[in-house]
């Protein structure tokens, strides 16, 4: 079973809200800061890599201390660890240290969130790392292709080239203006995963301590999706075919929903005997298939399969991902088939929340994004209630759907691919 452990939603006098998870007896204590920050709120689309940037800046000068190194011995002197990451949206402070340790970790990380300092010397080192972390993806053909897949559906992405053209625009003005309009407290959540009970006021009063403007909650800018037509790029060099199938809806998804759909994709594509990757590994035609269901904030919900296979059984791989969704819509679901993916996501459960940081990472999952509480414990009750019919239902929505595509990176001819895209678009026509 998950850790046993309590929730509780905080709002700080000052504006800044988040949750205190009590995990009675826990050694470790895990923090997660977050702020609306991400690429998407950079003042100008060619200084859209100042967040990311600003992100590598974290953990190093401040009001303390001089310098990144100064800074990383400090914290790390017992074994505590820091990191921060970007997406579109968010910018996520992380750490995690021994319990004895929590308040001297949770002052280092008030220091360098509250009151770092800019320089143009870090920022000149920082944008060097940068450049080198995307030049880094260039080989990441899944990514390459993905990012060309979201465009073409009018998703708001942009490619890893257009980001390293807008390493250079960035100056440390711009810098200094993200952080001030985006790390503010309305614009602040939090997570404390550990044993807070006997902690939890001194907490409460050291955030309320935090010098930061109170701001406000930035807004989320929703996208747009659209139709979109084959996607095909030639790599001779490669010997086979990275492909993405992606189906979007309008709308986010139910927590329910995003359940049912998870049983599904566990039929589909989940073990050795689902239905198109067992099949398809049985029929030794492709190594590897996934697919996954999830929403977004943007109020888009992705329903995706993804695989690499050679240009010789790309045919036959999607002739079986074909026959078994039209199955599906159909209804073609055995009641046994339906149990044994509840009782695998049961067991899933059983292995969820083991560490503290487990259970910030499933909690921050809803309320970084809209100020929700998934209780853990209420996980198994939605398992248990997926029924055919609500499977049935969402696999028809999707599939109902205009706003779809194929995508394929490797050593494909367009009209090979163009092959495979009009024989799913017979899925999208009922009858």
């Amino acid at each position: 079973m998950p850790l046993k452990h309590t929730v509780e939603e905080v709002v700080l006098r000052n504006g800044a809200k988040g949750l205190l998870i009590d995990v009675p007896d826990a050694t470790v204590i895990s923090y997660e800061i977050d702020f609306r920050a991400g690429n998407d709120y950079a003042a100008r689309s060619d200084i859209r890599q100042t967040a990311h940037i600003l992100e590598h800046m974290a953990f190093g000068n401040n009001s303390k201390f001089s310098s990144a190194e100064a800074f990383s011995h400090e914290f790390s002197c017992n074994g505590a660890w820091s990191n921060a990451t970007t997406s579109s949206i968010n910018m996520t402070y992380s750490a995690e240290c021994a319990a004895l340790e929590w308040d001297r970790i949770l002052d280092l990380q008030q220091l360098a969130i509250a009151q770092p300092v800019f320089t143009q010397p870090v920022l000149d080192a920082e944008k060097g790392n940068v450049r080198e972390e995307i030049i880094g993806y260039a080989t990441s053909h899944g990514r390459i292709l993905w990012q060309e897949v979201m465009r073409a559906l009018g998703l708001r992405r942009w490619y890893d080239a257009e980001e390293l053209l807008s390493i250079d625009n960035v100056s440390l003005a711009d810098i200094k203006e993200h952080y001030w309009r985006t790390h503010t407290l309305k614009n602040m959540r939090f997570s404390f995963s550990g044993d807070l009970k006997k902690h939890r006021q001194v907490i409460i009063d050291k955030l309320e301590s935090w010098q930061l403007e109170p701001g406000a909650r930035l807004a989320v800018v929703p996208d747009t999706p659209k139709q979109a037509l084959l996607v095909h790029i030639k790599r001779p060099d490669l010997p086979n075919v990275t492909f993405i199938f992606c189906v979007l809806l309008s709308r986010e998804l139910s927590e329910e929903e995003v359940t049912a759909l998870s049983a599904l994709n566990h039929m589909l594509t989940g073990t050795f005997h689902s239905r198109i990757w067992g099949k398809a590994r049985s029929a030794g035609i492709c190594y590897g298939i996934d697919s996954s269901a999830y929403s977004s904030e943007t109020g888009v919900s992705c329903w995706e399969f993804g695989a690499q296979v050679s240009t010789q059984n790309a045919a036959a791989l999607f002739e079986l991902i074909i026959a078994e969704l039209t199955k599906i819509r159909s209804g073609d679901i055995s009641e046994q088939e339906l149990d044994e993916a509840k009782l695998y996501a049961l067991g899933r459960h059983q292995m969820r929340g083991q560490t503290v940081s487990d259970l910030n990472d499933w909690y921050t999952g809803d309320y970084f994004e809209d100020d929700t509480i998934d209780y853990l414990e209420k996980s198994p009750e939605r398992i248990n209630a997926v029924t055919r019919e609500l499977i049935v239902k969402l696999a028809d929505e999707f599939l109902a759907s205009t706003i779809w595509t194929l995508g394929g990176i490797g050593n494909i001819e367009r009209t090979e691919l163009q092959i495979q895209y009009d024989q799913l678009a017979k899925l999208f026509k009922k009858g």
